[in-house]
């Protein structure tokens, strides 16, 4: 895995951050502030440990460094920067694209 498709993932988690928290408000469910971010490392969380995306790994592509910490970290790490990097990209999409009255969006 590279930068490129790493930055991918993190808009694919804001993306399924946006529709999840679009679908409970549909249903009635009123979100605290944080839920925005448990939905987010949830989904984080589950496409890191599936795909064993080890954040380290991609690092060690870049840098000339050999950090040889076990994949758990890795993974854990791929977390951790996914969930917060999908927060990032909500930012720069809502920037990009202000809400017009009427307009319904997923970020």
């Amino acid at each position: 895995m590279n930068v490129s498709s790493f930055l991918t993932l993190a808009i694919v988690v804001e993306v399924m951050t946006g529709i999840t928290k679009s679908v409970l408000v549909k249903l009635g469910v009123q979100l605290k502030d944080w839920v925005d971010q448990a939905i987010s490392l949830a989904f984080s969380v589950m496409l890191a440990a599936f795909g064993k995306i080890d954040f380290f790994a991609i690092i060690d592509e870049i840098l000339p460094v050999d950090f040889n910490f076990p994949i758990v970290l890795g993974i854990i790490m791929s977390a951790l920067v996914l969930s917060r990097g999908s927060n990032a990209v909500h930012d720069i999409l809502k920037r990009l694209n202000p809400p017009h009255e009427g307009q319904t969006r997923i970020w």
